[in-house]
């Protein structure tokens, strides 16, 4: 019992601890960021006196969101050693996709928070949907930048269902939805779809969901013509489990 016990204190103190970040699928983080690219990360500088963010020059791969940068800034130690529970290091020679915001100081920032994407063999198959992605993002011209976190008020879900056991080639849509002042949909329409009769379904079930704001980090109302860019992402039937279309980026 007492050792049950100790491991229950230390988890629990694990999780005390632990950088709890907001999962956010691509299109979230992609609206949210003033800066997306591929990079590579080929020097780091060392932390100023006791502050917890660092410098790091970068060479980017492909840009798809932003100015041409030089250098970001990265929230952690660049010594690797350990720091508060949401430090991060990032070695040099690392390649990765960035989803940089600019901090209070007018600085592009990345941490542990930012939605990065390692590019490493152990994570292919979302690195190849996430750069097919980006591309179509850029190749639309998609610049939007908006910090207000958007919700759908949970029908979504259960609307999807429909598409239970569905086959499709494709494995994601990309739609656009406007908004007015009242967070009202005015429109929706199609960025990139399945290439299937269910993207005018789909868009149908769109136009009548409903959203709040559960965050405004730009302390402004909604004003007309917000635009949101959600995702529906199809997943393979598995084992027993059957193909199933969702909103959630898994």
């Amino acid at each position: 019992m007492r050792k049950t016990l100790q491991i229950i204190t230390f988890l629990f103190s694990i999780a005390n601890y632990a950088c709890i970040c907001n999962d956010q699928s691509i299109t979230e983080k992609y609206i949210q960021s003033e800066f997306v690219a591929k990079v590579k990360i080929i020097k780091n500088y060392k932390n100023v006196d006791s502050k917890e963010i660092y410098k790091a020059d970068i060479i980017i791969n492909e840009l798809y969101k932003g100015e041409s940068l030089k250098s970001i800034y990265i929230n952690g130690r660049s010594d690797g050693n350990m720091g508060s529970s949401c430090s991060i290091f990032i070695p040099e020679n690392t390649e990765l996709i960035i989803y940089a915001q600019k901090n209070n100081n007018g600085k592009y920032t990345i941490g542990m928070c930012s939605g990065l994407l390692y590019l490493k063999k152990s994570n292919l198959k979302k690195q190849v949907r996430e750069l097919e992605i980006l591309k179509i993002f850029k190749t639309q011209g998609i610049n939007l930048t908006d910090k207000i976190n958007y919700r759908e008020k949970g029908t979504l879900s259960k609307k999807l269902e429909e598409f239970k056991g569905i086959k499709l080639d494709k494995e994601y849509g990309i739609y656009e939805i406007n908004f007015d002042s009242n967070l009202k949909i005015t429109n929706v329409k199609q960025i990139s779809g399945f290439e299937n009769p269910i993207d005018k379904k789909l868009m149908d079930i769109l136009s009548t969901t409903e959203w709040t704001r559960t965050e405004e980090i730009l302390k402004n109302e909604v004003t007309e013509n917000r635009k949101l860019i959600i995702g529906i992402y199809f997943y393979k039937s598995e084992k027993e489990n059957s193909s199933f279309l969702s909103q959630f980026y898994l």
